[in-house]
């Protein structure tokens, strides 16, 4: 995008090619956005009254120093370059210029506006848009800016739905889940609170990242199960690391491994996968030929066929040892 202040085509203040007299530096020539600039800014109107003799219609001043004066004026220095730039270059580039950078934001906050459980259908949101789009345009807001405006406004976020980070806070739940963490539903809105954040008054963002929140359930559990804490710090989940224990525990019981919950009376507290030892005092790992004895202690292995087929084997031995089995 060009510069708002650089130079265009020589026109008058009426839009028209300027007709210059022989000596070019008689009058000083304006581009036609700069006459614009002054006539439709009312903040501006002191200066194009000042610059412009009001009998000839001639220009008292350089174009520079007329550019100098917008660029010291009360209404650029309270605006910013940013706002005053692009207000510029509604003049200087047109109608069909400014309403399509409008309409690229609009796209954009949309998109978070959606994001964060907003109904693009209300009318007051789609007001509410309408109007950031253009303040955004004008100030070059980024994404991150444009979110804490949003959340900022109790009215507009206040109609927010539970869509707003919903994405984040199911990867959040299925993580835990993978760690023996189950999530309820008061957890999972806690996390969603914390990932949209809070605006300061001073208009910072404090919230939290889904990264934080897996490693404050990592790091928990690693003071749970010890054993599994290196595990755990390079990315490992409590279901990788008792995958052997978690196959054992589903050919025994006859089940599916993916119908495992943490809170079963053999995975309650880590019983099937964690010990302590005897010498040092520490909880070990369990191994897996002892997890088979805890899991045949369950009562429910004795409805198992796996304990049915070894209960006959024991019979037919039996009988074969009392010579009883049948020829």
């Amino acid at each position: 995008m060009a510069k708002p202040f650089e130079s265009g085509t020589l026109v008058d203040d009426g839009g028209n090619p300027l007709l210059q007299d022989d000596d070019s530096t008689a009058m000083p020539t304006m581009t036609s956005w700069i006459v614009s600039l002054l006539k439709n800014v009312p903040q501006l109107k002191a200066i194009y009254d000042a610059v412009r003799d009001p009998v000839t219609g001639k220009f008292l001043y350089a174009e520079g120093v007329i550019v100098d004066m917008i660029t010291s004026s009360d209404w650029y220095l309270n605006n910013g370059p940013t706002v005053a730039g692009q207000i510029a270059g509604k003049y200087k580039y047109g109608e069909k210029w400014y309403n399509q950078g409008v309409n690229e934001y609009k796209i954009v906050i949309s998109g978070i506006a959606r994001s964060l459980g907003l109904d693009l259908q209300d009318p007051t949101i789609a007001t509410y848009i309408t109007g950031l789009a253009e303040t955004s345009f004008l100030n070059g807001w980024e994404n991150d800016y444009i979110e804490n405006a949003i959340v900022s406004n109790k009215d507009i976020f206040g109609k927010a739905g539970g869509g707003a980070y919903l994405g984040q806070v199911q990867d959040i739940t299925s993580y835990a889940n993978l760690m023996g963490v189950p999530i309820s539903q008061q957890t999972a809105t806690d996390y969603q609170r914390r990932l949209i954040g809070e605006v300061t008054p001073d208009g910072l963002r404090v919230k939290a990242t889904p990264e934080q929140i897996k490693k404050e359930i990592a790091d928990k559990q690693a003071l749970l199960y010890p054993v599994f804490a290196d595990d755990f710090a390079v990315g490992r989940t409590l279901w990788d690391v008792t995958s052997l224990h978690r196959k054992k525990w589903a050919d025994l019981l006859e089940v599916d491994e993916d119908t495992l919950d943490w809170s079963d009376p053999l995975w309650k507290d880590g019983k099937i996968f964690t010990m302590t030892d005897e010498k040092t005092g520490k909880v070990v790992m369990r191994p897996a030929w002892d997890a088979e004895k805890l899991i045949k202690q369950d009562e429910r292995w004795q409805y198992t066929e796996n304990a049915t087929r070894l209960y006959e084997g024991y019979g037919i031995r039996m009988l074969n040892k009392f010579g009883l089995a049948a020829i």
